[in-house]
């Protein structure tokens, strides 16, 4: 039974058939007659029937009222169950803002999105507001005062809120405003959404756009199928195509036809294997341009592992190719010349050997007196002159040869196609006539000579370095020879090497072991054959084969560095020895020491002699210095400012070897010398050869414009010396005059002079 009527629908029924019943059962009764007794009675009946019928009416309504309560009550709480399972299920916290109250409702959800219980929550706006992260208070109380003044019925916003831990979570708040039957706000209810993974994959997502958008790779990004479905700038930017151009396309686009099945057959391999390639590749530009580039490519899948995309990152590597080119080629070529250096050539000599039945030839080539050209005429004519050399002679060779410079004045020529020693002879021949033609630097002519040392192979070595290694036995043969010339190896040269290698250890030795000896050749004058002074000259008494000439030792002992220690004991000896020859009163005026140019060159030679001076008791007029021309011409303002420092301590100075060098008359004249000594090599011809006579009238006739006095060396014939007296010059010595000798039998010639 259910009531479908209104309350006052049922009510105004209730009263209309009470009265009826009411006035109609007494009607009834009346009607009956009946006597006062029995008409109680039935009033009494009527009246409890009434009661019982209007009470089960009343229980009924009540049943069905429970009963509808009842399934409201369960309709209203599945529906609660409903909205929290899909709030839960949103990640969704539920608030409801009650504005006549101002009291706020926070679901637990909500709650624990922050860390808290409803408990510790709280419920009111303050306890929200206070959480607010303090950059976004300002803006959120700005929205919710507008949402209130504009009636806007949709809400939505992002702020941040202070978790339990006190770190701070970004929250999406969705909410709409409700207005009363006045329009007025009444509630402001939503829901929030903890977002703050969602905000930082979106900044990553903004970080690796950017990145992918900005990089200097070119990034290729295709479907399962290979359609290409998006490029970065740079791809275009690296490959000329633009975006539109290859999207939809294929990556064969762009195949340069250098590589061949095998090789994509190996790329495809590695992916489906490994999934990831990389590798060097080339590919073709939009404008047909075959360039290298590296590129790594990967496979990607999807959540349920399926293969979604291929993604490919290359970048350009021509430049680096090019530069590869560069350092490759800087390491196997003279940067000067542009010839092959000593790695490129000792690779030639390596791969001629390792060819069967090769016959070949390997020339060492070392520039004669090229260090004078580079001391007197400055480095960068003698780097000139080197590329000059350089060109002429690949120009003149075969370009089988290869011609390499192997450092400082040395050059090499290989080949690998010299059956026999003639044919050897003559590119050496060649060789040395190609060098014979002058050469033009800054309008000067230049001539420069050439020593070139030959061994063949297989015969003289099988190695790279037995060959360079005789080559250059035999180089060094060739400029014992007399230069301009060439030598072959032979077997012979290997053991004077092994015999200079001895000869040096024991010059050490002899340094130690006090075996050097200081031998006296006189200085006369020319006019009256006076004896004035002498040259000191080192010589070595070797224990077991006695005197060993200078010219075995000398140039060893330059090219191994002795040279400075010998120079400066040889200073020491003939200080003390013209001290002990003026005790016992011989009269001579000076005693001469040879500088080399290294112990000139150190920059300390001024402090040496005034120490050595002070030693020996010497007085400093009675020493003269013979410094080289060249030494002085290699660095001439240096030369000039040491030379001053020991004009100051009062010693004599002299150039020796004039003639030899390339002197700067203009740089001469500042020099403060007192004597200039003509070369050996300018007297051995006079008086009858024109050339050296010349010579010898110009170096004396320019001695005496400058107020010098000059020395002739190496007269050995009475003719000599009196072409030398007439021609003006003063001084002289040689063997016509006394050959070296020791010390106490030079002192018996100035006990003569006396």
């Amino acid at each position: 039974m259910k009531f479908q009527r209104s309350p006052l629908q049922l009510t105004l029924l209730y009263l209309v058939v009470a009265l009826l019943w009411v006035l109609g059962s007494d009607a009834l009764l009346l009607e009956l007659g009946l006597d006062r007794e029995h008409l109680v009675r039935y009033q009494l009946l009527k009246g409890c029937v009434f009661v019982l019928l209007t009470g089960l009416l009343l229980y009924a309504a009540l049943i069905q009222h429970q009963r509808e309560q009842s399934l409201i009550r369960h309709h209203i709480k599945r529906s609660e169950e409903r909205l929290t399972l899909a709030l839960d299920s949103a990640q969704e916290g539920l608030w409801d803002w009650d504005l006549k109250s101002q009291n706020v409702f926070y679901s637990r959800r909500y709650c624990a999105l922050l860390g808290y219980t409803p408990e510790q929550f709280g419920n009111s706006r303050s306890d929200w507001e206070e959480r607010l992260h303090p950059e976004d208070r300002k803006l959120a109380n700005q929205r919710l005062q507008a949402l209130l003044d504009e009636r806007t019925p949709y809400y939505e916003g992002i702020y941040r809120l202070r978790h339990r831990d006190g770190d701070y979570r970004w929250l999406l708040a969705r909410g709409q405003l409700l207005l009363d039957e006045a329009g007025e706000p009444s509630r402001f209810i939503g829901t929030s959404v903890d977002i703050t993974q969602r905000r930082a994959d979106e900044e990553s997502l903004r970080q690796a756009a950017a990145v992918f958008d900005s990089t200097q790779e070119g990034v290729l990004v295709t479907d399962r199928e290979q359609r290409i479905v998006h490029v970065n700038p740079a791809f275009s930017r690296i490959t000329g195509y633009s975006s539109d151009e290859v999207l939809g396309q294929s990556p064969k686009l762009f195949k340069s036809g250098r590589h061949d099945a095998a090789f994509y057959h190996s790329l495809w391999h590695a992916l489906e294997q490994r999934g990831a390639w990389s590798g060097e590749i080339w590919n073709r530009r939009k404008d047909g341009e075959v360039f290298p580039m590296w590129q790594c490519i990967r496979s990607i899948h999807d959540e349920a592992g399926n293969l979604s995309h291929y993604v490919a990152v290359f970048s350009d590597i021509s430049a680096l190719k090019r530069s590869q080119h560069e350092l490759d080629y800087l390491a196997h070529h003279d940067p000067l010349t542009t010839l092959p250096n000593r790695l490129l050539f000792s690779e030639r000599i390596e791969q001629a050997l390792q060819r069967d039945k090769q016959r070949g030839a390997l020339l060492l080539i070392d520039l004669d007196h090229f260090k004078i050209i580079n001391e007197s005429l400055g480095h960068n004519t003698g780097d000139q002159l080197l590329k000059q050399i350089g060109e002429r002679l690949c120009g003149r060779f075969d370009k089988q040869l290869t011609l390499a410079r192997l450092g400082g004045d040395e050059f090499g020529l290989l080949s690998n196609d010299c059956a026999h020693a003639e044919q050897a002879s003559q590119l050496a021949q060649r060789l040395l006539d190609s060098l014979a033609e002058p050469f033009s630097i800054d309008g000067e002519t230049l001539f420069i000579g050439a020593s070139i040392g030959i061994s063949l192979f297989p015969d003289d070595g099988n190695s790279v370095e037995q060959l360079l290694r005789n080559a250059d036995s035999a180089l060094f043969r060739a400029k014992s020879s007399g230069r301009q010339t060439f030598s072959f190896y032979s077997q012979d040269m290997t053991t004077l090497a092994r015999q200079r290698v001895k000869l040096e250890a024991e010059l050490r030795q002899a340094l130690e072991q006090n075996q050097l000896r200081v031998y006296y050749q006189p200085i006369h004058r020319l006019d009256d054959g006076r004896m004035l002074g002498a040259e000191a000259l080192v010589r070595w008494q070797h224990p077991e084969r006695g005197l060993v000439p200078p010219g075995e030792f000398i140039p060893m002992a330059e090219d191994s560095g002795l040279i400075g220690a010998i120079d400066a004991w040889v200073l020491e000896q003939a200080c003390l020895q013209m001290c002990q020859w003026l005790q016992q009163g011989a009269q001579l005026e000076f005693v001469a020491v040879n500088v080399s140019s290294r112990l000139f060159s150190r920059g300390e030679l001024d402090l040496r002699v005034a120490r050595v001076l002070a030693q020996t008791g010497l007085d400093p007029a009675r020493l003269e210095l013979e410094v080289t021309e060249s030494a002085v011409m290699d660095d001439p303002d240096r030369a000039l400012e040491l030379l001053q420092h020991l004009r100051s301590l009062g010693v004599r100075l002299a150039i020796d070897d004039f003639g030899t060098g390339y002197s700067s008359l203009a740089r001469l004249k500042r020099l403060p010398v007192d004597k200039l000594k003509l070369d050996q090599s300018f007297v051995r011809g006079l008086p009858n050869d024109a050339e050296d006579a010349a010579i010898a009238r110009a170096v004396i006739t320019l001695g005496q414009s400058l107020g010098l006095r000059v020395l002739a060396e190496g007269i050995e014939q009475e003719e000599q010396a009196v072409f030398l007296r007439e021609l003006g010059c003063t001084l002289g010595q040689g063997y016509w005059f006394g050959r070296p000798q020791p010390a106490e039998q030079l002192l018996a010639t100035a006990a003569s002079a006396l």
